[in-house]
């Protein structure tokens, strides 16, 4: 019997889609979007295609919404850096987008306390040692790309203020701390969405989760970051380049 070839007809709203973008690539619009009921009359479909059609741009990394002001069309440079994490490379999440005005981060707790065992052992402490407890959710575009819990050493990385933590941390470690940061020890997993995730994510319940843990070095050795950072199943993804 021969071998049949089935063609599967793609949704309407990822052929709206794929037009949007096509017309986005030939710049007939520019940084944004037209509303929802002007796009519905452009090509000719209904609201419902059109919000579906502007949700796969977003998993693709074209657009991303603002509340309040619309779809924002991303840069390449945004599309990139709004999905990828290199799994060799450590830098801040600051740095790899330091070309970018729209980032921004959101401090959701910031507070100093005594370590848990856990964190005497991967950071190399003893029990009187405080440490900073940080969480922070970062937004490109006004859009949640990422949940980051922090544990650093207040000692070794002092006068952490809520200031620093909205823009850089990494960038006070290096340029006013003087220090040099090296390597970082890191594990992927995948998780279900938590309470947090779904207030900070926009997450549904039981929506994927990637989930990066690490522990990271300065170029002496020293740990002075336990980490885990929370992304959703459609804004994280892991490049891994040999060396």
């Amino acid at each position: 019997m021969k071998g049949i070839t089935i063609m599967h007809k793609q949704p309407k709203y990822v052929l709206i889609a794929n037009q949007i973008e096509q017309d986005i690539l030939l710049h007939k619009y520019q940084c944004q979007l037209p509303h929802i009921d002007q796009l519905a009359k452009t090509y000719h479909t209904s609201k419902v295609t059109i919000i579906n059609a502007l949700h796969f741009l977003q998993y693709k990394s074209i657009v991303a919404p603002i509340r309040g002001h619309g779809t924002m069309i991303l840069t390449a440079e945004e599309q990139e850096i709004s999905k990828k994490d290199n799994a060799v490379e450590h830098v801040g999440f600051t740095e790899r987008i330091k070309n970018s005005q729209f980032l921004t981060s959101h401090i959701i707790s910031f507070d100093v306390r005594k370590p848990t065992h856990q964190e005497i052992t991967l950071l190399k402490l003893n029990k009187q040692e405080l440490v900073y407890d940080i969480i922070r959710s970062r937004l490109l575009h006004n859009s949640p790309v990422r949940l980051e819990y922090t544990i650093m050493p207040v000692k070794l990385i002092p006068q952490v203020t809520p200031k620093i933590l909205k823009k850089s941390i990494y960038h006070y470690i290096e340029h006013d701390l003087n220090l040099k940061i090296g390597k970082a020890n890191r594990t992927f997993r995948a998780d279900k969405a938590d309470a947090y995730d779904q207030l900070y994510l926009n997450c549904q319940k039981n929506d994927p989760i990637f989930e990066i843990e690490q522990v990271c070095f300065l170029t002496n050795g020293i740990p002075f970051e336990y980490s885990q950072t929370r992304n959703r199943y459609d804004q994280g993804e892991v490049t891994l380049n040999h060396v």
